[in-house]
């Protein structure tokens, strides 16, 4: 998995740079950075490193992001080639490779004239005590599933509905064995969702306009499958109820057996 470091590469969340109170920068003539080889020159992106300096949740954390340039060699904040984190720690570590879309770092804007190898130190924002989806960081660790182990949460910021965040999720397997959370809710939410931890619920909150709301809330419960040759259980989270707001129209949606009846 560190050889895919070379094609993939670093940062993102806008508002944890925006928070940054300052920057350390090493420039590319104190280092020296490697070319790709002959007739691999398509390869040959600039490169930004950077280096969160506090240990998050004990991993020491380090990017690497291929940033698009303009004409006039300016560093285009907002956008780039891809992005890639790793995460390092005694016992464990790993890479997250992201979109584009993750790459979204204000604190460029005062380094717009960045070059292939330089590398900032990024002071760490943290999520507020009492989040579990952050608003402002970057990323974080949470758990989101109730299993009492803390899930990689990774910020796309004002990525969803009304300029709300959006989410990565991963769950850490072991040394270096993560996995993309794709199932409902955790392929879809906001920083407006709700967690309730005695009740096991998660409830979404999703709008397409004004008038057009739709709140889901879903429910962990145990499912029984097979671990190769024994039976076994596994959570999974069921949608429970629903309300859509649709203009003037108000309907509920709630589940009875193995389906969604309405019952207003």
């Amino acid at each position: 998995m560190k050889k895919m470091l070379f094609t993939t590469i670093v940062l993102f969340s806008l508002v944890a740079c925006m928070e940054q109170k300052h920057t350390d920068i090493q420039k590319m003539k104190e280092i020296s950075i490697e070319k790709a080889p002959k007739g691999f020159g398509c390869f040959n992106s600039p490169r930004v490193f950077i280096k969160y300096k506090q240990p998050v949740n004990g991993y020491t954390v380090k990017a690497m992001w291929l940033p698009y340039y303009n004409s006039g060699d300016t560093t285009i904040a907002e956008t780039g080639v891809t992005t890639s984190l790793f995460f390092d720690s005694e016992d464990n570590q790993f890479y997250i490779n992201l979109e584009v879309k993750h790459v979204i770092d204000t604190l460029c804007f005062h380094y717009s004239h960045l070059k292939d190898g330089d590398v900032l130190y990024w002071d760490y924002v943290p999520k507020d005590s009492n989040e579990i989806l952050p608003r402002y960081a970057p990323f974080c660790f949470s758990d989101v599933d109730f299993d009492g182990k803390e899930e990689l949460v990774i910020t796309h910021q004002r990525g969803g509905s009304r300029s709300s965040n959006t989410y990565k999720i991963y769950k850490i397997h072991g040394y270096d064995k993560v996995e993309l959370m794709t199932d409902e809710p955790f392929n879809d939410l906001e920083n407006t969702a709700e967690f309730d931890s005695i009740n096991k619920t998660i409830t979404t909150i999703g709008s397409s306009g004004v008038y057009n709301t739709v709140v889901y809330t879903y429910k962990q419960k145990e499912y029984s499958t097979m671990d190769w040759n024994r039976p076994t259980t596994v959570p999974k989270f069921d949608i429970i109820k629903a309300e859509v707001i649709d203009g003037e129209e108000h309907r509920i949606y709630v589940r009875k057996r193995d389906k969604l009846e309405l019952v207003k």
